[in-house]
């Protein structure tokens, strides 16, 4: 049985570049590349935002039936000239994995009732044991049942591990990444709750010894 998949993509874009605003280049080339990945077969869904802490990044999720399910576009002879067309207004270059998060699709944590997204990320040692990996999935579970009782403003959560293993400045080599999504009415929700002792009293939960490193930044996506 085929397994979907979310593709997590940064895009750190160009001084100036407006993708908001339909009929600016940027706006117009943003608009071509939505376009383009909707009539793909195994396209289910795309969710679309700025991060607040650093608005020069646009962070694009695509759901897809499976991983192979996109493999197949990247293998189409236009796939090619499309990342091109699109990396005509980034500034570097883009930030591409791939997460098997549950449930799938994440919309509960980046749709609907949320209005903005805790993206958080785990970085682990690429070797980390089974042991390791499932306790920290049962404290993740533990820790969502605390938002879940005690939280104001919390609206849902997917995670999942990342497909590929990445490179992170604490980890030498590769690490092995849990990709966390969490949803809430604001970011203002969001650091109220990290004041409350309830926050205090399960934040080891998110912060076992086995990482190396923890990223966090808000996205207020939009669905596409």
């Amino acid at each position: 049985m085929t397994q979907p998949v979310t593709e997590i993509v940064r895009i750190p874009l160009q001084p100036g570049a407006s993708i908001e605003d339909a009929n600016s280049p940027a706006g117009k080339i943003m608009s071509e590349t939505l376009a383009t990945l909707a009539q793909q077969d195994h396209y289910q869904r795309a969710y679309l935002g700025r991060q607040v802490e650093n608005s020069s990044i646009v962070q694009l999720y695509i759901d897809w039936d499976s991983l192979d399910g996109h493999k197949k576009f990247m293998n189409q002879s236009y796939y090619s000239p499309f990342i091109k067309h699109l990396l005509s207004i980034v500034d570097g270059g883009l930030g591409v994995e791939h997460a098997n998060l549950s449930p799938h699709p994440p919309a509960v944590a980046l749709s609907g009732t949320t209005k903005v997204t805790e993206v958080v990320e785990h970085y682990f040692p690429a070797d980390i044991s089974e042991a390791d990996r499932s306790s920290f999935e049962t404290n993740l579970k533990e820790f969502a049942k605390v938002l879940e009782k005690k939280a104001e403003g919390y609206t849902g959560w997917a995670g999942g591990w990342v497909i590929e293993e990445l490179e992170h400045e604490a980890v030498q080599g590769k690490a092995k990444v849990w990709h966390s999504c969490i949803g809430w009415q604001s970011v203002d929700a969001h650091m109220a709750f990290r004041e409350t002792q309830d926050f205090k009293d399960n934040v080891h939960l998110m912060r076992p010894e086995s990482k190396k490193a923890i990223t966090m930044h808000h996205v207020p996506f939009q669905a596409i």
